[in-house]
């Protein structure tokens, strides 16, 4: 069964939180570390775990360990919930553990219009990436995303939102990040 637990300064978790992070995302689209574990910005970071997994164990661990499978990182304000970073574990894809992180977050907000972005499709630099990013869009359609009007540039990045529970236009997405943002100096928005 998949559990998820708060993360913290203090979860025995955050170095693998911490390493997924830094593995999944290209340092031009992570933010720092702390940023993400500062609650003034009304962020979830939500480490998940699965106690049912048998898979390869390690002698350190028994069938008791739940394994680690991956993170997600969120903001809610207002009725919009926004995924700001999703990740599995690498070894861990294609085994249904995504789908059932995205459902645990549609749980938590039944009410919200849920938004994730994508890189660009007509962007991607060579085949392989362009390949990678179609399977991000697929997946999200798979469970439930549907397109969105916004595109948007961010640290040098073309995105584009899709959304769950309905759309959001560009000023409610705008909006959306003011507020998140409005105390924090020099905060970059998309």
């Amino acid at each position: 069964m998949l559990q998820y637990f708060e993360v913290t300064k203090k979860s025995p978790w955050l170095p693998q939180v911490k390493a997924l992070y830094e593995s999944a995302f290209p340092a031009n689209e992570r933010i720092p570390i702390k940023l993400l574990l500062d609650d003034k910005s009304k962020r979830e970071f939500w480490a998940f775990f699965d106690d049912d997994f048998r898979g390869n164990l390690s002698a350190t661990e028994t069938a008791a360990t739940p394994t680690f499978c991956g993170f997600s990182n969120s903001i809610t304000h207002g009725s919009i919930t926004n995924i700001v970073y999703f990740a599995v574990v690498p070894e861990l894809r294609s085994r249904g553990y995504g789908s059932k992180i995205l459902q645990a977050i549609r749980r938590q907000h039944p009410d919200t219009r849920i938004v994730v972005d994508i890189e660009v499709e007509e962007d991607s630099k060579n085949a392989e990436e362009l390949e990678r990013r179609n399977r991000h869009r697929e997946f999200y359609t798979r469970n439930g995303f549907g397109s969105s009007p916004v595109d948007y540039v961010w640290q040098g990045e073309h995105y584009r939102l899709l959304t769950a529970g309905g759309t959001v236009t560009e000023k409610e997405f705008r909006d959306f990040w003011k507020e998140i943002l409005k105390n924090v100096p020099e905060a970059k928005y998309p």
